[in-house]
């Protein structure tokens, strides 16, 4: 009998956040056979994680902002785990990720969030660039990750499976899989209230200037605790804002068309890169699409 410590093979999804990963983590993930995969409920990045391994395979699933290069480099050092990435198109991640912002109370504005021009958001275009996260992971683990692109799971979803329990070497439950949004979608309306209310105590230009002070220090246990109030009193507000008349509503969009173009055109290189990937991926893979990439 061998006296070997148990050491199963993990792997860990480090998605973008707001780049499908709930649909992932409530959808995707549970439908995979021959593999333990644990749920993202009360599940921290950390060494006491490891008393819940249980199979020889285990599938772990955390998703990031801005810190998720910090987020791979812990999740290698604790676990030693093969990592996978899922991404969206760039301006639909930031369209999201902004009206998540507005959700929870933030009042600057959508060309403020990701600015392509100057780089002075409160967001970097670094954070943005999914090859340089791709590059950083290969170079610190010497393995390439897997990559996940949403837009292929709405075209192509035996693809994106196949894809995924090639790289796992899994297998899944096809009828568990649904094409349903795990969130729904708070309306422009809601959002614009939510805006428009809560500049009455925090200006743009403060909401910025704040956020550009923080960093993974805030992080701690206050910092959460305080989160956690706002969303809880952000998810009151956005009810009741059902009911409000459209007159409340100011002249302001919430989005700016044309600055969502402009986020799509400045990341054209690095979304076509993120496709060059998958399809050399693919090719390692064995995995072959079942529909023609648009």
């Amino acid at each position: 009998m061998s006296d070997a410590p148990y050491s199963p093979q993990t792997y860990f999804h480090v998605g973008y956040a707001r780049a499908a990963s709930t649909f992932l983590q409530k959808t995707v993930f549970p439908a995979l056979k021959g593999i333990q995969y644990i749920p993202r409920n009360n599940f921290r990045v950390r060494e006491s994680e490891k008393k819940r391994f249980k199979a020889d395979k285990v599938l772990m699933s955390r998703e990031a902002g801005e810190y998720i290069h910090d987020r791979c480099d812990r999740v290698r050092a604790i676990f030693g785990s093969k990592i996978i990435i899922s991404v969206r198109r760039h301006d639909a991640l930031a369209a999201s990720t902004y009206r998540l912002y507005a959700k929870n109370g933030h009042t600057f504005r959508h060309d403020k969030f990701l600015d392509v021009k100057n780089n002075q958001g409160v967001r970097k275009l670094e954070d943005f660039t999914y090859m340089r996260l791709i590059e950083h992971v290969q170079k610190t683990t010497g393995e390439k990750p897997l990559l996940l692109i949403f837009e292929d799971y709405i075209s192509d979803p035996t693809f994106y499976m196949n894809s995924l329990c090639a790289f796992l070497e899994c297998d899944y439950d096809e009828a568990k899989l649904s094409h349903r949004a795990v969130h729904k979608s708070y309306s422009d309306k809601q959002l614009r209230l939510r805006r428009q209310f809560s500049e009455k105590f925090l200006s743009p230009e403060k909401n910025k200037t704040e956020l550009d002070a923080s960093n993974i220090e805030h992080y701690s246990n206050w910092g959460n605790f305080k989160d956690k109030v706002r969303i809880r009193v952000s998810g009151v507000f956005m009810r009741l804002a059902r009911f409000a008349p459209d007159s409340w509503l100011d002249d302001e969009p919430l989005l700016i068309e044309s600055h969502s173009q402009a986020i799509r055109e400045y990341f054209s290189d690095d979304w076509k890169a993120c496709y060059d990937y998958v399809e050399q991926q693919s090719v390692e893979l064995s995995v072959a699409r079942t529909r023609p990439l648009a």
